[in-house]
């Protein structure tokens, strides 16, 4: 009796394995492989269209150093730098107006009272946006470099047509370490979902850090008034609201990209997990029904081929069903990220997806419960 219980107890869970597997591999297949094995179609430079780069700066005069005058130094005709000055206390307002002597095209906006119902970068960058003298805007951090002086003219040559948005990529600087380690594979694996679902024609998000719309398209959404209580999603709760296929791009070259550096502590990691988890509740509801589904999925896996390993170590059949359906997992998700990797140069990260992807279906979770459990604001 206990045999053919355990029999059929074996062959339930081996089936749902099955059935996990096969639902995340229909995410690789039909969604991700859009992007991994996506060809973008040659575009020409434009001849000058005038964009507005938008910075808010809030105590980043250390960081406006290093990085205003790449900013400022893009190899594109007609364009000028917007850095709004949100309050800072250091001396973010004297190293702006040392860099306008050397670039005249960089303009300061000085914010000197403080707006204690909006929270964060919201209400900076929308006076930005207004004082911008273009249509097109370019959004970036004050901590973020171009990975070239290409950069403005790559993400200003999609502004053909009908089009009114760019999504680009921004990456981290890498650094020997797990957490780094980790944060290079949660970007890499964010940016292969939010490309790919642009080539599904579901656009869903893009990272503020290198992100371009026209004032028009932010104008007439209203901005982020429907946002400005929360202290996130100046980025991907605007563009998932506003964000339609036939009006974006996307951007993801690796001299088109910008860079900073990582956070250095898990807290504050987790906290910005946290934050994207939150703003995902608010997504439309497709895209949040596909990515929860594909969320939930990453950890059955392995809970489920645990137990079905477990339970067939004596049933060798059943054994090897279960080990060939995660090596084709595998199979597939290393040719999944080992392209999109390639696509975004981020090196180093290929040989070790098996470890990252096991050590975030127990992270997620975890990130998940203290998210639900916070208040969301």
């Amino acid at each position: 009796m206990f045999t053919i219980v355990q029999n059929h107890l074996l062959e339930i869970t081996v089936a749902i394995f099955g059935t996990v597997i096969l639902l995340q591999l229909l995410y690789y297949t039909l969604l991700f492989f859009r992007f991994s094995f996506h060809k973008p179609k040659p575009l020409l430079p434009l001849n000058g269209l005038p964009i507005s780069i938008v910075i808010s700066a809030k105590d980043e005069a250390h960081n406006l150093i290093k990085t205003l005058p790449v900013i400022a130094g893009q190899n594109y005709p007609n364009f000028e730098v917007v850095v709004v000055n949100d309050n800072s206390s250091d001396d973010t307002e004297f190293v702006i107006k040392d860099c306008i002597n050397r670039f005249p095209n960089i303009r300061l906006v000085n914010l000197n009272s403080s707006v204690t119902n909006i929270h964060g970068k919201k209400f900076p960058l929308s006076i930005g946006i207004k004082a911008a003298a273009y249509e097109n805007i370019l959004l970036t951090d004050a901590d973020c470099i171009p990975t070239s002086d290409q950069w403005l003219m790559k993400m200003a040559r999609h502004y053909t047509g009908k089009k009114q948005m760019v999504i680009g990529y921004s990456t981290f600087y890498k650094k020997i370490g797990l957490l780094n380690g980790m944060i290079h594979y949660d970007i890499l694996h964010s940016a292969i979902q939010y490309f790919s679902y642009y080539l599904a024609k579901m656009p869903f998000m893009g990272v503020g850090r290198n992100l371009s719309y026209t004032k028009s398209l932010f104008f007439d959404n209203k901005g982020f008034t429907s946002q400005y209580h929360l202290p996130y999603g100046d980025d991907v709760l605007f563009v998932n609201k506003v964000a339609d296929y036939k009006i974006c791009a996307i951007e993801y070259s690796p001299d088109a990209q910008t860079i900073t550096r990582p956070k250095s502590h898990l807290k504050s990691w987790v906290t910005i997990k946290s934050y994207r988890n939150k703003a995902q509740k608010l997504f439309k509801p497709k895209h949040r029904f596909l990515l929860s589904i594909y969320n939930i999925l990453m950890p059955l896996v392995y809970l489920f081929f645990g137990l079905s390993l477990y339970l067939s170590l004596h049933h060798p059949v059943y054994l090897i069903i279960v080990c060939s359906l995660m090596f084709l997992k595998y199979v597939v998700q290393y040719l999944v990220f080992g392209l999109s990797a390639k696509k975004l140069n981020e090196k180093g990260i290929t040989p070790f997806i098996i470890f990252y992807d096991i050590i975030f279906s127990i992270i997620n979770p975890i990130i998940f419960v203290i998210t639900s459990l916070s208040k969301n604001r």
